[in-house]
């Protein structure tokens, strides 16, 4: 403990009291004392903002082009989609990092991702590649059919983490609304793909787990709701949607070497395969 004696013309004595000790120091000395601990820690200073430079410099030369570099180069419209909601930026990068998708490419591709949810939302239709397609998720134009339903149907084999976090917890979610997460995913997943590919593995394990889940969907329709069944398959908008989507959600998986059995979702082949209604 430090105590200071009284400041006069004279000067001042400063007396360090430790157990046992007694040390006291004139005015010339604390001053010398005070510049050599001042300079030190300048000095200290100026050493770790010159190491932390040059580590900046080290990481940017070894880096290559930034995440968002990247998307300019490879997807300019979806580019220009980030660039359209600064706002929404720092909320979903927060997000991206909880959801643990922290590298760089797939943190950006995480936000990209919402905002793909956000500007379909917005335009009332679903963002492809810059253009809006109906019905988005309006629920009339889709099957009476939601999450809640499938619950007690779908075999152990479809309920993985998908299942769990996402039926469960949005049971009132339905068809369209799962094809409106395929469109994000398949959005996404080439420039993760190409730019990061240890990241790949999550994007790739939720769209195929999304492309099942919608598998689940066609198949208790067709099962349960036959007539509903029909009217959706002659729906050209809401079916129009699903297959556009799910054909480049196909494409995007073969693009980044993964391809899905054709037998494993044989109500989904069928619906691709025939004929859209005139």
């Amino acid at each position: 403990m430090a105590q200071a004696g009284k400041n006069d013309t004279k000067g001042f004595i400063v007396v360090f009291r430790h157990p046992g000790f007694l040390f006291a120091w004139d005015n010339e000395a604390v001053q010398l004392l005070l510049s050599a601990y001042y300079c030190l820690q300048i000095a200290m200073k100026t050493a770790y903002i010159a190491l932390l430079f040059s580590l900046v410099i080290s990481s940017n030369a070894q880096a290559g082009p930034s995440a968002l570099d990247a998307l300019k180069a490879s997807n300019p419209t979806l580019y220009g989609l980030y660039q359209a909601y600064p706002g929404h930026r720092h909320a979903l990068e927060r997000y991206a990092d909880t959801q643990g998708f922290r590298n760089p490419v797939e943190r950006l591709g995480t936000v990209i991702h919402e905002l793909v949810h956000i500007d379909s939302l917005t335009h009332q239709g679903f963002f492809v590649d810059g253009v809006y397609y109906e019905p988005y998720v309006r629920r009339d134009a889709w099957p009476a059919l939601s999450n809640k339903d499938l619950v007690g149907v779908l075999p152990d084999s479809e309920k993985g983490a998908i299942f769990r976090l996402y039926v469960m917890n949005a049971p009132g979610n339905h068809l369209g609304n799962v094809i409106d997460e395929i469109n994000a995913y398949d959005h996404v997943l080439p420039f993760v793909c190409q730019y990061e590919p240890s990241s790949t593995e999550k994007q790739v394990s939720n769209l195929v787990q999304f492309l099942t889940l919608a598998e689940g969907y066609l198949r208790t329709l067709h099962a349960t709701q036959p007539a509903n069944y029909q009217q959706f398959a002659q729906s050209r908008e809401a079916r129009g949607a699903t297959v556009l989507i799910i054909q480049r959600a196909r494409a995007a998986l073969q693009k980044c070497g993964f391809l899905l059995p054709a037998a494993a979702h044989p109500e989904t082949n069928s619906l691709l395969l025939s004929p859209l209604p005139g």
